[in-house]
């Protein structure tokens, strides 16, 4: 058990203005501060404390909670570590009685169903996402369930790339044709109107590509961040 100093190894999160410690000595065991005071009033605040405090209906730090549980050994009442805390009595009391229950200020496991994806798969399913940014969550659902025999959803799939930082978005349109593409197109159809059936069965049609001028053949969804 290492004996710490009476302030400077305070939580950084604790911004003292003005503070006293008088016969007061922390010591640092099974994760809480004991407070061992040789005075009956050892901690004298002469100023006030500043924290950085979470928004109402967040979690408190750890930090925060130790040192609920530590003042409330020292002999401070909840109404007392309220107003030195700037925090409300239920809290300060909820803390301590989740404290004297449990033997810890560490929060319990969550009920409900734990996430079914390690981050093994959603690494896996982040690279197959990047990789083809056309393949769709049910697609990816597949892949993740052959690769590692875990059947998941595709709504699953799509969470997991929300979170990511991945959206599905419409691919940009194919541009439109340009006036000197038109003419080149009318040039050719002039040049090869005359031509018979055996000229064209000499053709090798190996580059034929969709021309459209304003009609969109079908809609694509790919992975894109924002």
């Amino acid at each position: 058990m290492s004996k710490l100093g009476p302030i400077s190894h305070f939580p950084s999160s604790v911004l003292c203005d003005s503070l006293v410690l008088q016969g007061l000595r922390c010591e640092w065991g099974a994760g809480v501060f004991n407070l061992v005071s040789s005075l009956s009033h050892s901690l004298i605040l002469t100023g006030h404390w500043k924290f950085n405090m979470a928004p109402h209906g967040k979690e408190l730090s750890e930090d925060l909670k130790k040192i609920i549980v530590a003042l409330q050994k020292d002999g401070l009442g909840y109404k007392k570590i309220a107003k030195t805390l700037k925090l409300s009595c239920s809290t300060v009391a909820k803390t301590i009685q989740r404290f004297n229950w449990t033997g810890s200020t560490q929060n319990r496991p969550r009920h409900g169903r734990p996430k079914m994806l390690s981050a093994r798969a959603q690494r896996h399913i982040q690279s197959s996402s990047l990789g083809n940014r056309r393949m769709s969550a049910a697609s990816i659902a597949a892949e993740v369930e052959g690769v590692g025999g875990q059947p998941v959803s595709a709504q699953t799939i799509r969470r997991t790339l929300h979170q990511i930082g991945l959206h599905g978005c419409r691919p940009r349109r194919k541009p439109l044709l340009k006036m000197m593409h038109k003419k080149a197109r009318k040039q050719f159809a002039e040049d090869k109107q005359t031509k018979d059936m055996d000229y064209w069965n000499h053709v090798l049609w190996s580059d034929e590509t969709k021309k459209l001028i304003w009609f969109r053949w079908c809609q694509a969804c790919v992975a894109a961040t924002r």
